[in-house]
């Protein structure tokens, strides 16, 4: 994504873009014991650029979901 500031993460998986909305998803594959961890590092990471992409659209809302699935096949998901 190309924002005005530079920010440590800028390539989200997914971002949709919708009357003035925006929805950003991370996804990630870690071991069983990460789940947790992993789940809050995204959204944390995601948080600056979220703000980037609000100031650059214009937009009134977004949200950042983490999709989590671990290598044997458990899934959470942090919002």
């Amino acid at each position: 994504m190309i924002t005005d500031k530079m920010v440590d993460l800028n390539r989200p998986d997914i971002v949709l873009i919708e009357n003035k909305k925006a929805l950003v998803i991370d996804i990630a594959f870690p071991l069983n014991h990460n789940l947790p961890k992993t789940g809050a590092e995204k959204i944390v990471k995601c948080e600056n650029l979220a703000l980037e992409i609000k100031n650059v659209w214009k937009l009134k809302h977004i949200s950042i979901y983490s999709l989590v699935i671990s290598a044997e096949g458990v899934v959470t998901k942090n919002s």
